[in-house]
């Protein structure tokens, strides 16, 4: 459930352990972390109190089929650490179609919240990404987005099969965004085949 991962994400962010939080929305620290760990399904009003106790605010929206970024954050991070690099790839180039066929207020909701912090540099271009998607949409971009500045210095082109190959994308084809963040991946790219 979607709901539970963003809980626990915006719960990790706060700062504030898993024990003050159930206690200050009145939910048994076994059950809050039952909840987290997809194990159980809170009710609406368990979801307003355990919102409400972390400090904010959630807006319940339709996102026909499309995944919240963070969501593809962690699906695509995880394919990284088990060596799926195509998957991986893959499930960025969703992304990339989810954002562009959704309305500007849609585009917003899916990239609003910030995702779990790592250190693998597809954060880089989900922030890239978002960001692309957003101008395009003349959206505001989150401050998550424009905190991700990656390593401009160190460019970085995901491995999109089982097999490393050499860097070749044509850098006067990478949108700025993904450039100023140190990420090799061209515009042509952001679309499925």
């Amino acid at each position: 459930m979607s709901i539970t991962n963003s809980l626990r994400r915006a719960r990790k962010h706060s700062g504030a352990s898993l024990r003050s939080i159930a206690s200050r929305a009145g939910v048994g620290a076994g059950n809050l972390s039952a909840i987290e760990n997809g194990h159980r399904d809170p009710t609406t009003s368990t979801v307003d109190r355990l919102a409400s106790a972390i400090g904010i605010d959630w807006i319940p929206f339709s996102a026909q089929g499309r995944s919240p970024a963070a969501r593809a954050a962690e699906d695509i991070i995880d394919a990284e650490a088990r060596g799926q690099f195509a998957q991986a790839y893959r499930r960025f180039i969703q992304l990339s179609d989810d954002l562009a066929s959704a309305d500007p207020v849609t585009r917003v909701l899916l990239a609003a919240e910030r995702p779990d912090d790592s250190t693998s540099r597809w954060l880089d271009a989900i922030a890239a990404l978002i960001e692309v998607r957003l101008h395009e949409a003349s959206a505001p971009v989150p401050s998550w987005v424009t905190e991700r500045a990656g390593l401009p210095e160190t460019i970085w082109e995901p491995q999109r099969s089982a097999r490393a190959l050499p860097m070749w994308a044509d850098r006067t084809q990478v949108p700025t965004e993904f450039l100023s963040r140190g990420v090799a991946i061209e515009q042509g790219e952001l679309a499925s085949a």
